[in-house]
């Protein structure tokens, strides 16, 4: 995912005056065609709410992966984005991302901002070691359920209009 947002991030014709879905959408058809025996699902319900994405494997129906999608709005949106994810999410559910597109023309502070909300969002545990300059590998447990650990990673891309 990382690295098809990178390229993303170099086509602005493909993200340039597209919306959340939009992008979204960009990110599922990249997901869809890159395993096999799987599905993917653009707003599709999992525990509490439904995900911008569900990837799940077709021969049992179980999740490969859960994301959420929000566009930049700041420290705050970035913590109400986390939470929202964690209450979709199960116990089973391993591996899970949340997609920020960032919209500002100077992405650097919003890298930084990112980085002490996510350390400053109760359910934080830890961080894994960096993937990239603009990603956020995390541990967190979920809501209501603070022995269940699940690794998240929270990805930021340069989308500047």
């Amino acid at each position: 995912m990382i690295s098809a947002g990178s390229a993303f991030e170099r086509k602005p014709s493909l993200y340039k005056n597209k919306d959340e879905e939009d992008l979204r959408d960009m990110f599922l058809l990249f997901l869809e065609t890159r395993y096999e025996n799987t599905s993917g699902h653009g707003e599709a319900f999992n525990r509490k709410g439904k995900t911008d994405i569900l990837l799940k494997y077709a021969p049992d129906g179980s999740n490969i992966f859960v994301a959420e999608c929000k566009v930049w709005t700041g420290e705050i949106g970035l913590g109400a984005a986390i939470d929202q994810l964690l209450s979709y999410l199960t116990h089973r559910d391993s591996k899970t991302a949340l997609m920020m597109f960032v919209r500002n023309k100077n992405f650097n502070p919003v890298l930084i901002t990112a980085e002490t909300a996510i350390k400053n969002h109760p359910n934080f545990l830890s961080f894994t070691p960096k993937t990239s300059t603009s990603s956020y590998g995390c541990m967190f447990s979920l809501p209501g359920n603070e022995m269940s650990k699940i690794q998240l990673e929270v990805m930021l891309f340069h989308f500047l209009d």
